[in-house]
């Protein structure tokens, strides 16, 4: 049986680094809650990969949408998302990587999103918000510029605006 997860990370596996960035930074602040990603650490081989990602979209409660230029074209991030918001999940869009707040297209500018560059802390606070226990405190308030995951965050995205150059 596959562990429980109660956080579901969607992304693109071009963009994984940035994506597994904010899920170190996640589960360093929250430890004790399960984040899953779509990879060989989360799926093993011989594994039925399309059921585990049903059976871990199924039993979180928030998912975060990794949302860039690239990924919001991707038929995976979208039947993710669609997935996610078809049964009442908690939906965090995170943009980066030539996308914006702003600039998210419809239907994900409906719903309230965050940068990643700027907004770090506002996810950890609304991940903090939807996990299931009630009890859950108010994130760590870390030093962004010495903090290791938070510049491993800000060096991720920098790699992936070199690349797209």
């Amino acid at each position: 049986m596959p562990e429980k997860h109660e956080i579901f990370i969607s992304f693109i596996h071009e963009e994984r680094w940035v994506a597994e960035a904010v899920k170190n930074l996640i589960e360093k602040s929250y430890k004790g809650y399960g984040v899953f990603m779509a990879n060989e650490w989360e799926i093993f081989a011989g594994e039925d990969w399309f059921q585990r990602i049903r059976e871990s979209l199924d039993a979180a409660s928030i998912i975060i949408l990794m949302l860039s230029k690239q990924s919001v074209t991707r038929p995976w991030v979208n039947f993710e998302a669609g997935a996610a918001w078809f049964t009442n999940k908690h939906v965090i869009p995170v943009c980066y990587g030539g996308i914006s707040k702003s600039t998210l297209p419809k239907p994900y500018g409906n719903l309230q999103a965050l940068d990643l560059r700027s907004d770090i802390h506002y996810l950890l606070r609304s991940v903090s918000r939807y996990l299931p226990m009630p009890t859950i405190s108010p994130p760590p308030v870390f030093d962004q510029a010495s903090d290791p995951d938070y510049k491993t965050v800000l060096g991720a995205l920098d790699q992936l605006e070199l690349d797209m150059q």
